[in-house]
């Protein structure tokens, strides 16, 4: 069963790299991101005003220097929300040129299918987020940019307990929309189910903006929201004194059944999926 998800795997992935421009815009999105969005919005300024309490932005922006590092961490969640939510596209055209008809009908366990998926995809948004962190480290030498700046001592096992929580976070999100995409019929249908999940997680999160600064109803919602839990536990291991939302440890546990949890229905429904088509 090994063999045949790296197989499998396999060839998602060389679908991707072989087509150039998916690649290019791995490498150009972050740059878009960061060097649009992060610089222009870069509204550190405003809560550094005159008369201020000391104190009050590194609270609300989780022990942040400046809204780019704020940002910055949490693009890295976004990103794999980004690259995540396109893990099903594959299974919508092996659908219209027969392929997933091919592997419904050869002698491998059906959980193979969707679980190769995840992998590739998984791979990607790890890709991705190594990009992301490092043209976001890179801006700090340009000059006229704001850079991500990380604390003191920030080092192997910082960077392996972030990779591990975007690991996870990967991990859910590709299980969740692989499924999504073996219960559509069509790439319509699926781009539609797409922004209605996708906009809402980003946006209902701790991603972009702290949730100290929401609704009292929408806080509620977004200190639950996974990307909230991933953003979170990474600016615990990269700023001092983040104010976070939950402990570090709340975080990891919560994105571990996040992941176990969509893994588990997505093998599940899509046994049941895969037979049925």
């Amino acid at each position: 069963m090994l063999r045949q998800i790296t197989s499998l795997t396999k060839r998602e992935l060389k679908h991707w790299y072989r087509v150039k421009i998916q690649v290019f815009m791995t490498i150009i999105q972050p740059v878009v991101w960061l060097g649009l969005f992060g610089q222009a919005f870069n509204i550190g300024q405003l809560f550094n005003v005159p008369g201020m309490p000391p104190g009050v932005f590194e609270e609300a922006f989780s022990g942040a220097p400046n809204y780019f590092s704020f940002m910055a961490i949490g693009m890295l969640a976004v990103n794999v929300l980004f690259t995540c939510m396109f893990s099903g596209m594959s299974i919508v055209w092996d659908r219209r040129f027969g392929f997933l008809n091919k592997l419904k009908v050869s002698p491998i366990p059906r959980g193979v299918i969707p679980v190769s998926r995840m992998m590739a995809t998984v791979i990607r948004a790890m890709i991705q987020v190594v990009i992301v962190f490092a043209i976001a480290i890179a801006f700090n030498f340009v000059p006229g940019l704001t850079g991500l700046s990380l604390k003191e001592g920030f080092g192997l096992a910082e960077i392996a307990g972030s990779f591990a929580m975007l690991f996870l976070l990967a991990l859910g999100f590709a299980a969740l929309f692989t499924t999504i995409a073996l219960a559509v019929e069509n790439q319509e249908t699926l781009f539609g189910v797409i922004n209605l999940i996708n906009l809402p997680l980003m946006f209902a999160s701790a991603a972009l903006f702290p949730t100290t600064l929401m609704p009292a109803w929408l806080r509620t919602i977004a200190n639950y929201n996974p990307l909230t839990l991933a953003a979170d536990g990474l600016r615990q291991l990269a700023f001092v004194d983040p104010s976070p939302v939950h402990s570090l440890m709340w975080d990891f546990i919560g994105l571990v059944l996040f992941a176990i949890a969509l893994l588990a229905i997505s093998i599940g429904m899509s046994r049941k999926l895969l037979s049925n088509r």
